[in-house]
């Protein structure tokens, strides 16, 4: 049976396929055939040698996780299918997975002299001297901590960061294709643009260019590994670099109701009832990264999608299951602490110490699940193209 036309279709399926592939749904149909079309004549198949390095954006939650494709688990399916609803199933290989803080160099440079802060009085008219001094202290030190703070994320000081964790972290794991996640200008709807979102978009900036200057450098093999055999010690790069959308990983992760969380975290909406959106798309973000943490746990917990290489990798996952299963165990517990007293204190305390552990999850489930969706993405558009080839119709 032959398929329709693309402009035959419906305006549903179109953004369906859209969607299956990583492309905007947006537009009329027209727009969305043509993105189809290009996406269909710039397709480069993804070789099963492939190494994709996927990166989630942050200064202080800078994570990755580099992954190759495998091939399909051989393992019977259980009755009744899969446990796991998800629109995932290409299983990948794992080979590092990690978490990083790029800001503690800066922060062990900034060393505060405590001494300073306890004057010792002797009298009364002494002390409020004393006291005066040690706020005068005080003071000049605040000032100096963010002459350091500021200096130590200047241009200057964040390119050399970023190009030697390139050079040093990140070039050394040989990717094919390198994903970054694309950052946006404002969070939770607020019509301000807040400091430390300029600074994570100059990151991201910097990495792109900091792969494009290297690309085509002579990179170090990693221990065990061979050269290219030119003699020059290590292999050139010359990877591919791609920036992924949030939006577009979570919309198709939880296709339903995604839009409108993602929406207002990218700060599209305006208008008078902005602030009161961004409150209530703030508790679904954070519902959102829970449902991805529990996603992730669960394909790892079921090990038909991801298989870990010995060692890092292997240690990690181990961490994030424990990670995952503490935060179950907190919540469990919580509830039953909040049934028996009615503590207000506790809940609090029990929502704080979930979200830091649900937060070092999310980034690194995020750098995982971002290149799990990139290389279903290829694989639906590579299927797509088998399936309807007057995609390459003028």
């Amino acid at each position: 049976m032959t398929n329709k036309p693309l402009l035959g279709e419906t305006a549903l399926v179109l953004r369906t396929l859209c969607s299956s592939c990583g492309l905007p749904k947006t537009g009329p149909k027209r727009v969305l055939v043509q993105r189809l079309r290009r996406a269909a004549r710039q397709f480069q198949p993804i070789p099963p040698e492939a190494r994709i390095l996927s990166i989630d954006l942050g200064l202080k939650n800078f994570a990755y996780a580099l992954l190759s494709p495998a091939a399909p688990s051989k393992r019977k399916q259980p009755a009744g299918g899969s446990s796991i609803d998800t629109p995932l199933n290409s299983p990948v290989h794992l080979h590092a997975w990690n978490r990083l803080d790029l800001t503690l160099r800066s922060h062990t440079q900034s060393t505060p002299n405590n001494t300073r802060r306890q004057p010792i009085a002797r009298g009364e008219g002494k002390e409020v001297g004393a006291t005066a001094a040690a706020a005068a202290a005080a003071a000049a030190e605040e000032e100096e901590e963010e002459e350091e703070e500021e200096e130590a994320y200047s241009p200057a000081a964040l390119s050399a960061r970023a190009a030697h964790l390139v050079r040093t972290r990140l070039l050394p794991l040989r990717p094919t294709h390198v994903l970054i996640e694309r950052q946006r200008f404002r969070t939770g709807g607020a019509a301000a643009i807040f400091e430390w979102t300029l600074r994570v978009n100059s990151l991201e900036a910097m990495l792109h260019a900091a792969f494009a200057a290297l690309r085509g450098v002579r990179v170090p093999a990693q221990p065990g590994e061979d050269d290219d055999g030119s003699g020059g010690g290590g292999v050139v790069w010359n990877g591919v670099v791609c920036s992924v959308l949030p939006r577009a990983v979570a919309g198709f992760l939880f296709p339903a109701g995604s839009d409108a969380v993602l929406s207002v975290q990218d700060g599209e909406n305006v208008g008078g009832k902005e602030k009161k959106k961004a409150v209530g798309a703030g508790a679904a973000y954070q519902m959102l990264k829970r449902g991805k943490v529990d996603m992730l746990a669960r394909h790892l917990n079921d090990r038909r999608l991801i298989i870990p290489a010995e060692g890092q990798a292997e240690e990690m996952v181990r961490l994030f299951m424990a990670g995952a299963e503490k935060r179950r165990e907190g919540k469990r517990r919580g509830g039953r602490r909040r049934r028996q007293e009615g503590v207000e204190e506790t809940e609090r305390k029990d929502a704080e110490a979930e979200e830091e552990v649900v937060a070092k999850l999310d980034d690194l489930s995020d750098a995982m699940l971002q290149g799990m969706v990139w290389l279903q993405w290829q694989s639906n558009l590579e299927a797509l193209i088998r399936e309807r080839p007057a995609l390459f119709d003028n």
